[in-house]
């Protein structure tokens, strides 16, 4: 993660975070659970996390599932791909990932790879190459495990700089509010 500059939730409101999860077999689904449980557990005083599941069974078979979840997946905070395997990913799960990212724009998020045998996996599999390469197209975060803080929008990222320019802190008030000096007379 790159940062913790966030938007304030107001007092007692919690901001809402929306993730995909995509899963190869049980497996896959149970990693993925196993880190949504530890982001929930980690995050819950600050956020609301509303997760969506598919399997890349799922995705492959019903296009207007596959559908769905891809324009759930432009728009979310964090998109989760699970595999047990250390083989390369479905040709249908990377056709489904290009097609939210080509909707993504300049929106910012997390991916995270859940890949291989475990956790830690080593960046030779090739399904961990190829997520990192879309998160930097995309402009995401990559991760492999559930990070140490999370924020609205992430650290020298536009959305960042423009939540910064909108606030007004007790110093720029202080100046704002100030009298203007006095002419100079000659």
């Amino acid at each position: 993660m790159t940062g913790n500059i966030g938007l304030e939730a107001q007092p007692n409101a919690k901001s809402a975070w929306s993730v995909v999860v995509i899963y190869d077999d049980a497996a896959g689904r149970e990693r993925a659970v196993d880190f949504c449980d530890q982001l929930v557990k980690r995050f819950w005083a600050r956020f609301e996390f509303e997760v969506s599941w598919w399997s890349f069974g799922l995705l492959q078979k019903q296009a207007s599932v596959a559908m769905d979840a891809a324009q759930k997946a432009a728009r979310a905070d964090l998109v989760v791909l699970s595999s047990a395997t250390q083989e390369d990913l479905p040709v249908g799960i990377k056709t489904w990932i290009e097609s939210w990212l080509a909707c993504r724009d300049e929106r910012e998020g997390i991916l995270a790879g859940l890949l291989g045998a475990g956790v830690g996996c080593a960046l030779e599999v090739p399904q961990q190459l190829y997520l990192r390469q879309v998160a930097h197209r995309a402009g995401m975060d990559y991760l492999t495990q559930v990070p140490q803080s999370i924020s609205r929008c992430l650290a020298e990222s536009a959305e960042a700089y423009n939540v910064r320019a909108a606030q007004v802190t007790r110093v720029l008030d202080e100046i704002l509010h100030q009298s203007p000096p006095a002419p100079l007379m000659n």
